[in-house]
């Protein structure tokens, strides 16, 4: 029995040596692994400080060529500003040059039409008046105002190049006459009364009316009605102020 044991001793040691290594190498093995996954673990970290690095570094690029593009924005816009200062004194000194002439141009404008005939005296006086209060406006541009002057001169203008008959109140009388007046140019103006009965023709240097004779004041109810589109246009023989004066 004994030797049978003794037999047996080095089998035994034999499996428990196995058993022992088998037990080394698992353990071998778990250690294995576990440095693996903290060599993993280290190459995930590594992974993604490598990827923030990078991330950061083109962010940084980005930023700095996004500065790069403000600055340049920033000095433009500083130019474009200082531009702006210079245009705005050469406004100012152009205005303070250009509104003395503007002045002069209403100014002219007005002795013009106290010169003239006295045609349309209301509505050419309303011009003249707004065209002053313009004058002093500080919300309307130099411009503005001398696109304005420039209208009301060449309203004044086609005056001269029209034949025209308009209703009103007549001129150098106290009673408040109402008459029928036919201007031809600036070359003559005449009034006929509303009845067709009376009529005459300003004359500028006398500054008064002559009247006209029953074949003048025929002819002037011709024109009238030819000025209006109520004739087709004919030749009329009219009397001018200039021939009258001379007579």
């Amino acid at each position: 029995m004994v030797l049978s044991l003794l037999c047996l001793m080095p089998g035994i040691s034999q499996s428990s040596e196995l058993i022992v290594g088998q037990q080394k190498t698992i353990s071998t093995h778990k250690q294995s692994q576990k440095s693996q996954q903290r060599i993993d673990q280290m190459e995930r970290k590594s992974d993604q400080a490598r990827s923030e690095y990078l991330d950061n570094e083109r962010m940084a690029d980005v930023t700095e060529a996004y500065n790069r593009q403000i600055s340049r924005l920033i000095a433009s816009q500083e130019q474009e500003l200082a531009d702006l200062k210079k245009q705005l004194a050469s406004i100012e000194e152009t205005d303070r040059a250009v509104l003395p002439m503007l002045n002069k141009m209403v100014d002219t404008l007005r002795r013009f039409v106290a010169a003239d005939l006295p045609f349309l005296p209301d509505e050419r006086q309303q011009r003249l008046q707004r065209l002053q209060g313009l004058l002093s406006r500080a919300d309307v541009s130099v411009a503005e105002k001398y696109r304005q002057i420039l209208e009301a001169y060449m309203v004044e203008v086609q005056y001269g190049r029209t034949f025209e008959a308009y209703s009103g109140s007549l001129i150098h009388q106290a009673d408040n006459l109402q008459v029928n007046y036919l201007r031809v140019g600036r070359a003559a103006l005449y009034y006929q009364a509303l009845g067709g009965e009376q009529s005459a023709l300003w004359l500028p240097a006398e500054q008064r009316w002559k009247t006209l004779t029953e074949e003048q004041n025929l002819t002037l109810s011709q024109a009238i009605r030819i000025a209006r589109q109520q004739l087709v246009p004919a030749l009329v023989d009219l009397p001018l102020p200039a021939l009258e004066s001379e007579s």
